[in-house]
């Protein structure tokens, strides 16, 4: 467990949680993250104070390392209010250093607060007549950040002191969430069309800097395969319900075929959707991992009964890229809503998303009509829908799968390492499910996704 114990000016305390995990996520506090958090006490003229530590997630939640919950509690001025942060931390296993692409994803996500975000600020700030709602607010504050090799982490504020919360994996999103979280990307994406019109070499310069971090054409074999295994159990299990109802429709052998092909060019489609540059001017920056996991919500506080969200706010953007903004959209709603919600409101949600990026896009006295003219807009739905399920391939394992059945992401880089490194990796796509079993109880998962399609199909 996280002792208590005085460092100079500083009391460290593990507070409501579960201290074998905390121990597991980060024994101790780093001297690089103590400064920090001195640096930080400075800044909000904080003298004597004590850190109280809690850890978020458990095991495999958090795929690029640990993420902590720390508050500044000022121990010499009882009345001055407390300062709540989120603090994430690198992990420190050499494969999954490697095979997470670590480094790379970090100095992403500082770069989108360093940089993009603050140019979107300085847009905000010289518009003359700016409005309340063209103020971009749709990700919290970073506080602190370090790229120091091997030791990366970065202090955000705390949405949750805010009344932000997050909607659990396990809980498909409904309405009001889609519509609150498609507001907020919308607002992401409008600020790169304005950035873009207004200081087009800027623009550049930054998307230059955004390779993607995720497809990469060197994209270990076993990753790819991951994927391409969801899509071939989907096609299996569509055989086998085809089988036992005797529909064999022309449409669906079409989607049948359609499956096929998606798993045998499954690294093509999403090299080719992630190539922003072949998409400009209608490339924007993206989220790159909008999904559940990712957003915040803060409900409406007068109505406790419904628990209505009223705003989202987006966060981890460790693998934002430069690509189309549909990707985005259909990478969330085929990765975390359900089927009948979709068929209920798909329309509404993507007039919802284009409404709100125009209006952004008027409050900087543009037109989004030479932006991003909507039949652009629907255009690239229709063309990239396919990207939206190559993703959901990827999240669905863990949307069906329990804490405790989530392998443990350091022993999985490991095999991952080991098998990428062998002969027979790249030809024996058995050796992927081989990973998944055997560090990761992935049988139960299995088990649990078929489940998961059955009710789905029902």
């Amino acid at each position: 467990m996280l002792e208590s114990r005085e460092n100079q000016n500083i009391v460290i305390k593990s507070v409501d949680g579960d201290a074998a995990l905390l121990e597991q996520q980060s024994e101790t506090l780093s001297p690089q993250v103590l400064n920090a958090y001195r640096e930080l006490a400075k800044r909000y003229a904080i003298a004597d104070f004590e850190l109280a530590v809690q850890p978020i997630g458990g095991p495999g939640e958090n795929s690029f390392g640990s993420v902590l919950k720390v508050r500044i509690t000022p121990t010499g001025a009882p009345a001055q209010p407390a300062l709540h942060t989120i603090l994430k931390l690198a992990p420190t296993s050499p494969a999954r250093r490697t095979h997470m692409r670590v480094k790379d994803v970090y100095t992403r996500e500082v770069f989108m607060y360093a940089q993009v975000f603050s140019e979107f600020a300085a847009l905000s700030a010289s518009q003359a007549n700016a409005v309340a709602r063209a103020q971009f607010n749709a990700a919290p504050q970073m506080l602190y950040a370090s790229l120091k090799d091997d030791a990366e982490f970065i202090i955000f504020e705390d949405l949750t002191a805010a009344d932000f919360e997050n909607n659990l994996r396990s809980n498909l999103p409904t309405y009001d969430l889609v519509v609150c979280a498609f507001r907020a990307l919308a607002q992401l994406h409008a600020m790169s069309f304005v950035l873009q019109a207004r200081q087009p070499q800027r623009f550049a310069a930054l998307v230059a800097q955004m390779d993607d971090n995720l497809f990469t054409a060197d994209m270990e074999e076993v990753s790819v395969e991951f994927g391409k295994k969801h899509v071939r159990r989907t096609r299996h299990l569509l055989e086998a319900d085809l089988q036992l109802s005797g529909e064999h429709t022309p449409e669906m052998r079409e989607v049948l075929r359609a499956l096929q092909k998606i798993e045998d060019n499954f690294l093509k489609i999403c090299l080719k959707a992630v190539n922003g540059a072949a998409y400009a001017p209608y490339s924007v920056i993206c989220h790159g991992d909008f999904w559940n996991n990712n957003i915040l919500y803060k409900f409406d506080s007068s109505n406790k009964e419904r628990h209505t969200a009223i705003k989202a706010k987006l966060i981890d953007f460790q693998i934002s890229r430069y690509a189309p903004p549909i990707l985005d959209l259909v990478h969330y709603l085929y990765a975390c809503t359900e089927k009948p919600l979709r068929d209920a409101h798909f329309n509404e949600f993507m007039q919802i998303y284009y409404d709100t990026l125009a209006q952004c896009i008027r409050d900087y006295e543009l037109d989004p009509a030479v932006l991003y003219p909507e039949a652009i807009f629907r255009e690239q739905l229709r063309q990239f829908g396919v990207y939206g399920y190559c993703m959901s391939a990827f999240a669905l394992p863990f949307f069906v799968s329990n804490a405790s059945e989530i392998p443990d992401l350091d022993k999985v880089s490991e095999a991952i390492q080991e098998l990428s490194s062998s002969s027979s990796s790249s030809s024996d796509c058995s050796d992927a499910d081989d990973v998944n079993d055997e560090v990761g109880g992935k049988r139960q998962e299995q088990q649990r996704l078929r489940n998961n399609n059955n009710n789905n199909n029902n």
